[in-house]
């Protein structure tokens, strides 16, 4: 009884090594095919002025999601649509990288998303958190994390405004 518990216990341990070092080696694989500067690729692209650039990064089926503000764009042109709508509320629109890292096809970003909303009294810059998915070398999905309340409060602006429109 003793002995096939033990038996029991060994298979097990075993077979999460041999698991743990086959999950090592499929991440090594999938590094070797991952570009590594796309983060610094994506950065640049939101710190630049063309929105076809940010948008030539993405799969022409992807999507983007802000949850600061709770919108999503999908494909390239709403990529590109979102990228030119930001650049045309907020100056100066300015993404940090802080740190990054990578598991299996996904990617998280910790950044400092800073810029000056046109007509607010003063600029902000705040902690966000974002998430790439990768499909081969390009983003299929981008999910962004960050306050908008305190990015309404940096800016000096009340809790419930929202853009004008157009």
């Amino acid at each position: 009884m003793k002995t096939t518990f033990l038996r029991r216990g060994l298979t097990v341990l075993i077979a999460g090594v041999i698991g743990a070092a086959a999950m090592t080696g499929s991440a090594d694989a999938d590094s070797a095919r991952w570009k590594p500067d796309v983060v610094a690729q994506w950065a640049a692209a939101w710190n630049g002025g063309d929105p076809q650039a940010l948008a030539k990064l993405f799969t022409h089926d992807a999507t983007y999601t802000d949850y600061g503000v709770n919108k999503v764009s999908t494909g390239r042109d709403g990529v590109a649509a979102w990228k030119y709508g930001t650049d045309q509320l907020i100056a100066d629109v300015r993404i940090t990288v802080k740190s990054s890292f990578r598991g299996g096809d996904r990617i998280a970003v910790e950044t400092i998303y800073a810029g000056h909303i046109k007509g607010a009294p003063t600029p902000f810059a705040v902690p966000t958190t974002t998430i790439l998915e990768l499909r081969g070398t390009l983003i299929s999905a981008d999910r962004d994390y960050y306050s908008l309340a305190t990015l309404l409060a940096q800016s000096g602006l009340p809790a419930d405004w929202t853009p004008p429109t157009a």
